[in-house]
């Protein structure tokens, strides 16, 4: 499961309340002269394909291989009215010359046009998001920056990237043993070099959970820890704070997404009042496998699972060790989340409530046959 899967846990003055736990010179640095950066960086010169693909997205009319348009690229090319920076990425030993931030985000979000609107993306991009537990959590990460979305991301997440994750992280080989939290900043960061990351290596505890939801007040959550007792006193922060809530639960070839919409509704009670789901989180901290998992239950409830779910529930310490999750479902999750987001964060009307997704049932349904 996701949501409870077996990981851990104004403007100018939001951007500089960031202060990322990732040392600064891990991070990607931007200089504006070549001569800044550190001696023996292999360096890429991205600025005549960026440049001309600018043009491209800026002139849909001209029609491409006629001379006149061989022409007219040519000299916007050429044209140096619009600058370029260098960003230095230390993990790479690289740095990729590149066009500026609003160009750059304009060239990265060319193909979203008129399936987001201009005013959807900016909203969508002026948020700021946290995403708390990286497993599934990864693949979420992923959609949300892929698709254009918040500049502000906190990350969270205590535990090492393992061979066992590989099906569904975005990471691999070489990632093995480094923290979730630099291996998902990494990848954020070479998609966005402008991203705003700060990351909560030690997952989320009781001394930091204040400022990971409150220093910047997030505008929206995504539950993916494995602790119930930190699920709930996020929930309770939530509620404080009227903040929206979002949680994918994967579920066999499908998942299971829950919304809680504590920014418009701050007296709805947590997980929608399920039966079990009504505990103290002080009594939390020392359950057993068998404990947490009849309270996992209650909060997803069994019976929501698909078959093959349920069965590898039954199996667990059998012949499974922990419980089993797809790639594929993952990174329906992540499009599921990254959707409802964008929709939250732009002021859609996304009502709170549990919506079911599988696989198996959309492709037993043809349209047409």
């Amino acid at each position: 499961m996701v949501g409870l899967s077996s990981s851990s846990l104004g403007k100018n003055e939001r951007e500089r309340s960031f202060s990322s736990s990732f040392d600064a010179v891990n991070a990607p640095q931007i200089f504006k002269e070549e001569k800044d950066i550190p001696k023996g960086t292999e360096i890429v010169d991205a600025t005549a394909s960026m440049r001309g693909e600018l043009f491209s997205i800026r002139n849909p009319g001209t029609k491409k291989g006629t001379p006149e348009f061989e022409r007219a690229r040519t000299a916007f090319v050429a044209e140096k009215n619009i600058t370029s920076v260098f960003i230095f990425y230390p993990w790479l030993k690289r740095a990729v010359r590149s066009l500026p931030e609003a160009e750059y985000f304009e060239l990265r979000t060319a193909r979203n046009k008129h399936l987001i609107t201009k005013e959807v993306q900016e909203k969508f991009r002026a948020g700021t998001v946290a995403v708390a537990g990286l497993s599934v959590g990864s693949a979420i990460l992923n959609a949300l920056v892929q698709s254009g979305g918040p500049k502000n991301i906190k990350i969270a997440d205590m535990d090492v990237v393992e061979t066992t994750n590989l099906n569904r992280l975005r990471a691999g080989l070489p990632d093995i043993l480094q923290p979730k939290t630099e291996t998902a900043a990494r990848a954020v960061w070479e998609l966005d070099p402008y991203t705003n990351v700060e990351l909560f290596e030690n997952g989320v505890t009781s001394e930091n959970i204040e400022a990971f939801m409150c220093s910047p007040k997030l505008d929206l959550l995504i539950d993916e820890v494995e602790s119930i007792e930190f699920k709930i006193r996020m929930r309770q922060i939530a509620k404080r704070e009227k903040i929206p809530v979002i949680m994918a639960t994967d579920n066999g070839n499908g998942i299971i997404l829950d919304i809680e919409r504590f920014d418009l509704e701050p007296e709805r009670p947590l997980f929608y009042n399920l039966p079990g789901t009504d505990v103290d989180p002080d009594t939390l901290k020392n359950l057993s496998y068998e404990e947490w998992l009849k309270l996992a239950n209650a909060i997803v409830g069994i019976n929501e699972l698909e078959e093959s779910m349920r069965f590898s529930i039954g199996e667990l310490g059998k012949t499974i060790p922990s419980i089993p999750q797809l790639g594929a479902s993952a990174a329906f999750a992540g499009a599921a989340v990254a959707y409802t987001a964008r929709q939250i964060l732009s002021g859609q009307s996304v009502p709170s409530g549990r919506y079911s997704y599988t696989l198996e049932s959309l492709v037993k349904n043809p349209k047409h046959a």
